[in-house]
């Protein structure tokens, strides 16, 4: 009997040796067959009662292992392998009837004819697409807002607490992180399998990180990246200082000249502390050196080219490295990017203007002209942007997730090439955040991030089937339309009391809302159980290709707030999120249709 390649790591190696003999001619290890009755009553009697206990609770923890989810939920295997399918492994290139293989996270396999491992669940991706992962440059997807401070007693509004003036760089979004976020798993319903994850805050609240959107018991578990970015956005102080835009900047350059001296100061007094004062133990300031000496970009909420052109500005004056995380207009920067700056562009876009009678005012259609105006513009920049050069990613900050492939989609009828949008879903985004070593991509030895979908992804009737999240799987049910749902006419299908529950960042939130059609034309209102608002008018009310959405407005504080509500019906059931755009904020929301009778 011939036994090749023996390693000696086996406990029961000092019996095998008496009996194994090396033949230098062969190079294998031999073992005479006569011997093997006597190895075997050498092993039962140099066994140990303690060893003997010790293989059985190993045996018996294995078992156990194997039967400790009474939910049957855990995945059998943690190898994948999606075979006969269509594979964009990167925007532009296409594999047709291959093959991914997905073991213990990560992508082990890629090509036509590859071999299948036996114990592989198989996934029949005829007639499907798939993808990498999308990501997400910027977002508050998995964090949750904190309790808003209450206004100290006998504030100094020329210089409040930190914490107050909204500047808390030492912040990390994982201390805001809630696993139970519903927006990690309607995110990842889109395809997407990463978030750049950004905290709640003003000037400057915190730090951002790179998180897997898979479902997690922990914060750490969703860890990729922690801490890759300094988030900032000119959102002044309450009632003190900085309160403007003038003041967030005066302040953002007095924080970084001060954080530069502090950093100098900290290295000389740490390679030769003699003489020298200790060093001033400042969170705020330490928090800006990773910034000051280049290794971390500073993430700019900046929305609009204004507010672009001041981030700029101050990179500019102080010399860091800039990412415009969340722009939403950026056709006149083309001259103003350097290689210091990156751009993530928002994937929120303004409503198509409605048409005008021709028996309006001057003054009406004036406005109505450069309304159309600045639509195009908007709609125009992402393909202006491409053919300038420009390489961008999305960032979904602030957009109500049943718009975020519907505006993409949008997108491709002023030029912008599905191929190029898929790029800043994917490798763009990765190569922005520094990681497409690892995603943004298929390819042998990155990271298990798939999605796959009945077409292709931008066409408006494919759907996301299967998202793959660091190799875990997740199925979606794809629901069949009714007539009802492809009908933009048909509005029966509404009409009537719903109600609707939510959970808000202040809590509960529930009511009635009504929809009538008396005069032809969709009218409805929304009550509030909490007492907040009564029989408040639905505007803007759009029920079309199984999508329902309405605005309308509440008295918040003494200030008029406009919420949004967007969602997907079918079946009497309605599933969507509500929006507070001056908030940057969303939560989800489900509505019932009551029985008529």
């Amino acid at each position: 009997m011939y036994l090749s390649q023996i390693f000696v790591i086996h406990p029961f190696s000092f019996i095998l040796n008496e009996f194994l003999h090396y033949n230098r001619q062969s190079t294998q290890f031999i073992i005479d067959k006569k011997s093997i009755n006597t190895l075997l009553i050498m092993l039962y009697q140099k066994l140990s009662y303690r060893l003997l206990l010790l293989i059985a609770f190993l045996v018996v923890s294995e078992v156990s292992k194997a039967q400790s989810d009474p939910t049957g939920k855990s995945a059998v295997t943690s190898t994948y392998a999606i075979i006969n399918t269509t594979i964009i492994p990167s925007p532009g290139e296409k594999i047709i009837g291959g093959s991914i293989i997905i073991s213990d996270g990560l992508i082990t396999n890629v090509g036509i004819n590859i071999n299948i491992p036996q114990h592989a669940e198989v996934i029949d991706g005829t007639d499907l697409f798939v993808y990498a992962g999308f990501i997400d440059g910027m977002a508050h997807t998995g964090a949750k807002r904190p309790t808003p401070l209450e206004r100290p007693d006998n504030l100094f509004t020329p210089d409040p607490p930190n914490n107050y003036a909204g500047i808390t760089p030492e912040i990390s979004v994982i201390d805001q992180v809630d696993v139970e976020d519903s927006k990690i798993a309607s995110m990842r319903k889109l395809g997407f399998t990463i978030s750049h994850t950004v905290p709640y805050g003003r000037m400057l609240p915190g730090k951002g990180s790179l998180l897997l959107l898979h479902d997690a018991k922990h914060p750490d578990e969703l860890i990729l990246k922690r801490e890759v970015s300094l988030i900032s956005q000119f959102s002044g102080a309450p009632g003190a200082y900085p309160g403007n835009t003038l003041g967030i900047m005066a302040k953002w350059r007095n924080i970084y000249k001060n954080a530069e001296l502090t950093k100098k100061h900290t290295e000389m007094y740490a390679s030769n502390p003699i003489g020298i004062a200790r060093p001033s133990q400042d969170r705020v300031l330490q928090a800006f050196f990773p910034v000051v000496d280049r290794t971390q970009p500073v993430f700019y909420n900046a929305t609009s080219l204004l507010e672009a052109q001041r981030a700029i500005r101050l990179k500019d004056e102080m010399g860091f490295k800039l990412a415009l995380g969340n722009l939403e207009q950026g056709w006149s920067l083309t001259n103003k990017l350097d290689d210091n700056v990156t751009l993530f562009m928002s994937l929120k876009i303004p409503d198509e203007p409605v048409s005008i009678d021709d028996d309006a005012s001057n003054e009406v259609k004036q406005l109505a002209e450069r309304r159309l105006e600045f639509y195009k513009r908007h709609m125009n920049q992402f393909d202006q942007l491409t053919s300038d050069g420009i390489v961008f990613g999305f960032s979904t900050l602030g957009v109500s997730t049943s718009k975020i492939k519907k505006n993409m989609i949008q997108m491709q009828d002023f030029g912008f090439d599905s191929t190029e949008a898929l790029a800043a879903l994917t490798i763009n985004a990765a190569e922005l955040l520094g990681i497409s070593d690892i995603v943004g991509t298929i390819e042998t030895g990155k990271i298990g991030n798939l999605v796959i979908t009945t077409g292709p992804y931008f066409n408006s009737d494919s759907n996301v089937k299967i998202v793959f999240v660091e190799g875990r799987k997740y199925t979606y049910e794809i629901k069949q339309k009714t007539p009802n749902d492809i009908s933009s006419e048909n509005s029966s299908e509404i009409i009537g009391t719903w109600e609707y529950s939510g959970v808000s960042p202040q809590g509960v939130v529930s009511g009635t809302i009504v929809f009538t059609d008396e005069t032809g034309e969709l009218t409805g209102t929304i009550n509030s159980a909490q007492g907040m608002y009564s029989d408040v008018i639905l505007t803007n009310i759009s029920f079309k290709e199984g999508t329902l959405s309405f605005d309308y407005s509440v008295d918040f504080g003494g200030q008029s707030l406009e919420l949004i509500l967007t969602g997907e019906l079918a079946n009497g059931t309605l599933e969507g999120e509500i929006s507070v755009p001056a908030f940057n904020a969303s939560f989800p929301v489900s509505a019932t249709k009551k029985d008529p009778n």
